[in-house]
């Protein structure tokens, strides 16, 4: 059940249901945070993405500035990602929230996409991942956008052209488990079963996607 103006215990003990419900065993251990992070701020609370944040840098796996900016990394391209379905406002605030706690000694100062470009590199990129989430289906989705070309060329040239298909810091399943989370926190039913099948197209068991969409709904 989603939280409902959580205190910071509720929400800690939200991010313990998700890990400990999440398929780690066959997806990895440090995919679990990426799906609680985009779930919280798309659903409204970007303010706990610093107790997320907390709860992270306390296990040993991130006790030093090294371990703890590579966290960082992944937590700020889930955020960036997450801009492309859910908006800019809602991660950019769980971005301060996470800078209210964040040690002048942990932060990453690293910049992925500093030498982007919009180009025919960037729209093959971009096609070829959405051919792999979409497959013959992306037929009707761009017939429905027959009318409505500016949409598509968001969709092929920033949607997944600058945020989906960059998978440098993020790879396609962690990518997926952003979109999924951001989409069903918005209760978009025909984009949540989208992105449920193409979860399957990259490789995710039937068992493990319906786990993750339990621990969407565990947020």
């Amino acid at each position: 059940m989603a939280l409902t103006n959580p205190a910071p215990e509720e929400a800690i003990r939200s991010f313990r249901d998700i890990e400990t419900h999440f398929p780690a065993t066959t997806l990895g251990q440090g995919r679990w945070y990426i799906l609680a992070l985009s779930t919280i701020t798309a659903g409204g609370h970007p303010g706990f993405a610093k107790d997320l944040y907390l709860y992270l840098i306390s296990k040993p796996e991130y006790q030093s500035p090294s371990e703890r900016q590579a966290l960082m990394r992944r937590l700020r391209e889930a955020l960036v990602k997450l801009v492309s379905v859910v908006g800019v406002p809602k991660p950019l605030e769980a971005i301060f929230s996470m800078g209210e706690v964040e040690r002048d000694e942990d932060k990453d100062y690293s910049f992925s996409r500093e030498h982007w470009k919009s180009g025919p590199e960037n729209q093959q990129r971009g096609r070829e991942w959405l051919a792999q989430i979409y497959r013959h289906n992306d037929t009707q989705t761009q017939e429905m956008m027959a009318a409505h070309k500016d949409l598509r060329w968001l969709s092929v040239e920033i949607t997944y052209g600058l945020y989906l298909s960059d998978h440098s810091i993020l790879d396609g399943i962690d990518t997926e488990l952003v979109v999924l989370a951001g989409i069903m926190m918005q209760n978009l039913a025909r984009e949540t079963g989208w992105h449920l099948r193409g979860m399957r197209r990259i490789g995710v068991s039937l068992d493990d996607v319906e786990a993750v969409q339990q621990c969407v709904s565990k947020a």
